[in-house]
């Protein structure tokens, strides 16, 4: 008891600080510094046989004793399961559309995955919580034919910054343009790269600027331009290769496309912004680099990591962000090399299939009121499809799994993406099966206390 109080008072303190950590900053920084680190799940493993300890020390135990006997055996039982729970559970998504099935749901574990041709893709953790890669200390991965992955860098939380590079021998580009946005408030500089669709426009919240052919963009206007936000500044080319420009402001536009001369400024009609192109290239190709940031609020990190690739005389390096486009490249052998970071990715079970989705509103307003969807789930023995119907108070529980309704996702065209939370707890009977055991440890807690029993026991 000497320990178990001062433990039981740090715990409290631990828990505190992890719903504060959690309430200030997100879900994965208290996972990552709190409830995921070794040493938290060390301090619940030494109350545990703190606890074991301290009941079987009072061995051989009396009757009276069965009640904190059986009372330290739920707790125990519920700390045992929660420690499967973490090391042995899944808890992820997986988004559809109607029509559409899926059988990969995606955790929040960040995972690297390499492919060597059409090999297998292996995976490896790479959130690094006890240890971040350096490079005096790189993370080092074998492949074959003498190859080595190596990661020797990895921020928690990263800006992606994109620098255009004039291309190599037998590579093709986009053209590129590097734009710079100036105001009391917002100080942008970004290259943009015209055909790339992960590089040819930039998104400012309440303003975008894009990157386009003049004909592609008139097209765009001719048809209404209903995709486009009220504030839009367009970086315009030719067909003989020259620059114009046009800004958007409240959906209106403000005036005809004018030529551009590099490194001039102009307005865009946005309070006191404005914009220049300093530089542009005929051909480049987007060239990553990542800065360390410090940990939003409010907002999961973004990491980042730097790899670098050897085979006999070939060597590749680079950097990959969360979530980013993966990255391919030949090697030395001739062999196709890919590499992407995400999510971990895990294989159901079984199929699911969206077959309807379905939204309520409140009376005049467009806040949602209940969602579900109309799913069939395919026996992978038996190869039957099964209808479900599950909404956010009647989840599906199939194969030890379950999946939840967790939310949605409007598309432009007025379909919904429905998302659902999958989870599967393989320590969540041992956790029942605690809590029971404690509740009855409290009851006969109380009863060997009654004074009847007490004098029963005298007497006996």
């Amino acid at each position: 008891m000497k320990l178990a109080l001062p433990m039981i008072l740090i715990l409290t303190a631990l828990l505190a600080t992890g719903t504060i950590v959690e309430s200030r900053f997100s879900t994965a920084v208290a996972k990552r510094f709190v409830y995921g680190t070794w040493w938290f799940g060390g301090f619940l493993l030494l109350l545990a046989v703190n606890l074991f300890c301290s009941a079987f020390s009072r061995f051989p135990w009396k009757k009276h004793q069965t009640g904190f006997v059986i009372t330290h055996l739920g707790i125990i039982c519920i700390l045992a399961g929660s420690l499967i729970t973490q090391q042995r559970g899944a808890d992820g998504q997986i988004a559809l559309k109607e029509g559409e099935e899926g059988h990969v749901f995606q955790e929040e574990k960040p995972t690297l995955y390499y492919q060597i041709n059409d090999g297998p893709i292996p995976s490896i953790p790479a959130s690094f919580p006890f240890r971040a890669p350096s490079p005096d200390h790189p993370l080092k991965v074998p492949l074959e034919g003498e190859g080595l992955l190596m990661v020797n860098q990895f921020y928690l939380n990263a800006q992606r910054t994109v620098k255009g590079r004039n291309v190599e021998k037998g590579e093709k580009g986009y053209p590129a343009v590097r734009v710079e946005l100036n105001s009391s408030f917002v100080h942008e500089d970004q290259w943009l790269f015209l055909g790339d669709p992960d590089n040819d426009h930039l998104d400012l919240g309440p303003a975008s600027v894009f990157f386009e052919k003049e004909s592609d963009w008139e097209k765009r206007l001719a048809h209404g331009a209903k995709e486009l936000p009220g504030n839009a500044l367009a970086i315009l080319m030719g067909p003989d290769g020259s620059l114009k420009y046009q800004t958007r402001f409240h959906g209106q536009p403000g005036g005809e496309p004018q030529a551009l001369a590099l490194g001039q400024d102009y307005p865009t009609g946005w309070m006191d912004m404005q914009f220049k192109v300093p530089e542009s290239l005929s051909e480049a190709l987007p060239e990553e680099s990542f800065e360390p940031q410090p940990l939003p609020y409010q907002k999961d990190p973004e990491p980042a990591l730097h790899f670098e690739v050897l085979q006999g005389t070939r060597e590749k390096e680079g950097w990959l962000g969360y979530q980013s486009s993966p990255v391919s490249f030949t090697l030395s052998q001739g062999q196709t090399f890919a590499l992407a970071y995400g999510p971990k990715r895990i294989d159901l079970p079984f199929v699911l299939r969206l077959v309807k989705f379905k939204v309520g509103f409140d009376p005049g307003t467009e806040k949602p009121a209940s969602y579900a969807s109309d799913v069939f789930y395919t026996d992978p023995a038996s190869g039957v499809e099964t209808p479900a119907h599950i909404s956010m108070n009647e989840p599906l529980h199939f194969m030890g799994y379950t999946v939840y309704q967790a939310s949605f996702e409007a598309e432009p065209d007025g379909k919904y993406v429905s998302v659902f939370s999958v989870g599967q707890d393989p320590g969540i009977w041992l956790k029942y099966g605690g809590a029971i055991v404690l509740v009855l440890g409290i009851i006969f807690m109380f009863w060997f206390k009654n004074p009847a029993w007490n004098k029963r026991e005298t007497d006996g």
